[in-house]
């Protein structure tokens, strides 16, 4: 085995050596005509050529509220109802602040900004206006792999409102589950509301975030949890 030996002007010595094991042909790696910036590392483009490079966090997060109600119906008609929930927005609370790139969001639909593996977590706050309405529904985490044109459930939770249940009693729903995001352009996350009686007002509950007075209301926390 042969290396090459970097002489401190102290005496002692830095070298670089072959691999423990005979590699199975001749390699040669490229050094980058330029130094990196501060925290990058040394990195391969799987074909022998090194250049310095930001390595990506394998965490980030940002938290989401609904901007407003998610009207399920206005009460008029009778049966149930299969719903996207929509109004989200990024938090407005005052102390809030992200780790990391945040997912963009159109039309009740988040798209991630890098692959990898990423947890949603979804309080959702469900009430009826008007009561004497027993409501069995569900709410699910939803992945479609052909930009929205499809979805498959990825976590779901349920529940029931019982018709005796009094107006505007508002309970808290939770749903959490981890999908492996491998394309940001055709990837899309969203929550989907299950069989939700169209009568009696329901809705999900809305509300800012900007400060302690308020009520608030169903949340959404996104975390990027492992790089590929």
């Amino acid at each position: 085995m042969s290396n090459i030996k970097l002489v401190h002007s102290g005496g002692n010595s830095v070298s670089l050596t072959t691999p423990d094991s005979n590699p199975a042909a001749n390699r040669t790696f490229k050094l980058p005509g330029a130094d990196g910036t501060s925290g990058q590392a040394l990195v391969t483009d799987g074909s022998g050529a090194l250049s310095f490079a930001t390595v990506a966090s394998p965490y980030s997060f940002t938290q989401w509220y609904m901007t407003s109600d998610h009207v399920i119906n206005t009460g008029n008609s009778s049966g149930n109802e299969d719903d996207v929930i929509e109004n989200w927005a990024e938090s407005n609370a005052e102390s809030y602040e992200r780790l990391g790139t945040a997912p963009t969001y159109s039309s009740g639909q988040f798209t991630l900004p890098s692959t990898g593996y990423w947890k949603f977590t979804a309080h959702m706050i469900f009430f009826h206006t008007s009561g004497g309405v027993g409501d069995t529904f569900a709410f699910s985490l939803r992945k479609s792999t052909d930009s929205g044109g499809s979805f498959g459930v990825i976590g779901m939770t349920g529940g029931r409102v019982d018709g005796t249940t009094q107006p505007n009693n508002k309970l808290c729903w939770t749903v959490s589950a981890v999908t492996k995001i491998t394309n940001i352009s055709t990837h899309r996350i969203d929550i989907f509301g299950i069989a939700m009686a169209t009568t009696g007002g329901a809705r999900v509950q809305g509300g800012s975030q900007s400060d302690i007075t308020n009520t608030g209301g169903s949340a959404l926390l996104i975390e990027k949890v492992a790089n590929l």
